[in-house]
C-alpha cells in the first residue's frame, strides 16, 4: 500500500458531481503535483447531461455486471455522446438550495426543485473555475484500471481512436457513477415475452419523453423515484391506463397520481402477451413494459481487482470492501465516490473528498485496517448480501457531513487550508426532512399549473401546502462512522483486538 506522503500523483475518473467535488479537494489541498480528470464525455456534467441517445444492446433480463455499451456515432462512425440515465423532464427529488455544495459562480435558479438542466449548469460553471478546467481530459474513456509495482496504471482512449494509452498515478478516485447498466431481473417467462414481443420490454434508462408512448398502456415496474415519476409523466400523456408495479413502500419523494394502477408483483409473462401478478391478477392489454428497478453496481475497468480474492464487484449488488462506502480497504489509495443511495450525492461526495484529500497529503490518517474493515463486516451482518446495503436514509447523510467537517477542522481548527463540506445547520435539515412533502405539493403544481414554483410561499398563496414544515433541530449523531480523530493513534489497542475477535466468531 502507498504511504499518505508519497501521493503526488492522483487520477479522477469522472467529471460529474462526485469527480468535481473530488477534483476541488484535491486542488485546495495544495499537496499534489499532478491531478487529472479523464471524462468520457464532451462536457462535465455527468449523468445530468441530457441527452437522446440510448443503449441499444440491454438485454432481457438484464443480470451481467460485465456488460458494456457502446457510445452513440453519427453516420460517419464519430463519436458523439454516451447514453445517460437523464430523462427530459426529470426534475431534483430536493430542493435545490441544499442539494448541491457552493458555487459562488453560479447563479441559482428560480425554482424550489431544479429542471436537469439546471444542475447541469451549475456543474458546468463549477468546472469552468481556474484550477479545475486545465486537469480535465474530455472525450477520453477509461478502459482499465490496476495496480502495478506499487503504481496505478490508467489505460484510456479517445475518442474517435481505437488506440490505447497508459498513465502512471500514485492514487485513484472512482467517480464514474453506478447508473451505466440496468438491472432487470429474471422474471418467469420475461425472457421468451421480449423476444415475442420485440422493443415492448425496456428499462428507465432509455426512457426519454413520455410523448413516445400516448395511445399506449403501460406497465411500470419499481417504486422508487424514477418508477413513481416515470409513472407520474405517462399518465398525463398517453390517454391510457398506466400501471405500476409496487412490492413495498417507496421511499421517494412525493406521491403517486390517483389515477394510476397500483398493482402487486409481477410473476409471470406468458407467451400470449398477457402478464401475471402476484395476487393472480392477469393484464391482458399492455403495449409497454418500463422496469424502474435501478441499476448494478459495475467497474468493468477494474476487472483485475474484481478477479481478486477481494472483489470489488461480484453480483453486482453492492460494492465489497468499502470503508465508509468509499475507501477500498485493501488499498486505501483507491477511493469511489457516489455509492450511497438516498443521501444529497453532491454534499456527501464533497465530504469524501474532503476527507480523502486530507488522508492522501498526509494530514489526516486512517484507522488501523482491522477498525476499517470492521465497519464493512458491521454493515453486512445488518442487511446480508442486499442491494440495500449502500442505502443511508436521512440524517446519516447530514450528519456525515458533519463528522467530516469535524475531523477536517481537527488539523486545521481556524479553516486556512483544504476543501470543507459545507455545513448543516439546523434550518436546511428541517428542508432536507421535508422534501418529501415539499416535492409533493411542487408536483401538484407543476401538474395543474404547468410551471416550477418558485418556492414555499408560492406553494402556500397556491393552495398547495399548508402549515410549517417539521422542524429539525437535532444534533448530529456520530456513532454510525467512527471517532473523530486524527489517525490511527487515536484507537486503543483493545478496540482492535475486539474487533478482531468480533469478527473472527462469525468466520
Amino acid at each position: 500500500m502507498s504511504e499518505p506522503t508519497k501521493i503526488k500523483r492522483v487520477a479522477v475518473i469522472g467529471a460529474g458531481a462526485s469527480g468535481l467535488a473530488a477534483a476541488k479537494a484535491l486542488v485546495e489541498e495544495q499537496a499534489f503535483d499532478e491531478i487529472k480528470i479523464f471524462e468520457r464525455n464532451a462536457v462535465a456534467g455527468g449523468l445530468w447531461n441530457y441527452n437522446d441517445f440510448t443503449d441499444k444492446e440491454i438485454t432481457v433480463p438484464s443480470l451481467d455486471t460485465e456488460a458494456q455499451f457502446a457510445p452513440a456515432k453519427d453516420g460517419e462512425g464519430k463519436v458523439v455522446g454516451w447514453p445517460t440515465a437523464a430523462y427530459d423532464s426529470l426534475t431534483t427529488n430536493v430542493p435545490g438550495e441544499i442539494m448541491m455544495y457552493l458555487n459562488p459562480a453560479f447563479k441559482r435558479e428560480g425554482t424550489l426543485f431544479l429542471f436537469r438542466q439546471h444542475v447541469a449548469d451549475f456543474l458546468q460553471t463549477f468546472a469552468d473555475q481556474e484550477g479545475i478546467q486545465s486537469l480535465i481530459r474530455y472525450n477520453t474513456n477509461v478502459v482499465d484500471v490496476r495496480k502495478v509495482d506499487g503504481e496505478w496504471i490508467i489505460t484510456y482512449v479517445d475518442a474517435g481512436s481505437s488506440i490505447e494509452q497508459k498513465e502512471k498515478f500514485d492514487a485513484v478516485v472512482v467517480a464514474s457513477g453506478y447508473f451505466n447498466v440496468p438491472f432487470i431481473p429474471k422474471v418467469k417467462g420475461l425472457e421468451e415475452y421480449s423476444k415475442n414481443f420485440p422493443g415492448r420490454v425496456t428499462h428507465a434508462k432509455a426512457f426519454r419523453k413520455p410523448d413516445e408512448y400516448i395511445g399506449k398502456t403501460v406497465l411500470v415496474v419499481g417504486n422508487a423515484a424514477s418508477g413513481t415519476d416515470i409513472a407520474n409523466q405517462l399518465v398525463l400523456v398517453t390517454g391510457k391506463q398506466i400501471y405500476k408495479s409496487v412490492r413495498s413502500e417507496s421511499t421517494a419523494p412525493g406521491e403517486p397520481d390517483s389515477r394510476i394502477a397500483e398493482i402487486g408483483e409481477v410473476v409471470e409473462y406468458k407467451p400470449d402477451g398477457s402478464i401475471v401478478v402476484a395476487d393472480g391478477q392477469v393484464l391482458t392489454d399492455i403495449d409497454a413494459v418500463i422496469y424502474a428497478t435501478g441499476y448494478l453496481r459495475t467497474l468493468p475497468f477494474l476487472s483485475e481487482i474484481n478477479k481478486s480474492d477481494h472483489p470489488l464487484i461480484t453480483d453486482g449488488a453492492f460494492v465489497h470492501s468499502l470503508y465508509l462506502h468509499f475507501i477500498y480497504t485493501q488499498d486505501p489509495t483507491l477511493a469511489l465516490l457516489g455509492t450511497l443511495r438516498f443521501v444529497l450525492p453532491f454534499r456527501v461526495s464533497q465530504a469524501q473528498a474532503c476527507y480523502i484529500a486530507r488522508v492522501w497529503s498526509g494530514r489526516l490518517g486512517l484507522p488501523p485496517k482491522a477498525i476499517m474493515e470492521h465497519y464493512v463486516w458491521k454493515r453486512f451482518q445488518e442487511v446480508g448480501n442486499s442491494s440495500s446495503f449502500h442505502d443511508w436514509m436521512y440524517p446519516l447523510d447530514a450528519d456525515f457531513c458533519e463528522w467530516v467537517y469535524a475531523l477536517c477542522k481537527l488539523v486545521d481548527p481556524e479553516e486556512k487550508k483544504g476543501y470543507f463540506p459545507r455545513r448543516w445547520p439546523a434550518s436546511e435539515r428541517t428542508i432536507r426532512k421535508g422534501a418529501g412533502k415539499l416535492k409533493t405539493a411542487f408536483t401538484k403544481c407543476l401538474v395543474d399549473k404547468d410551471r416550477l414554483a418558485v418556492d414555499l410561499d408560492e406553494l402556500r398563496r397556491e393552495g398547495y401546502f399548508e402549515g410549517e414544515l417539521e422542524a429539525d433541530e437535532d444534533e448530529p449523531d456520530f456513532s454510525k462512522f467512527g471517532k473523530v480523530v486524527a489517525g490511527p493513534e487515536g484507537y486503543t489497542e483493545e478496540e482492535v483486538l475486539e474487533a478482531v475477535a468480533e469478527m473472527s466468531k462469525s468466520g
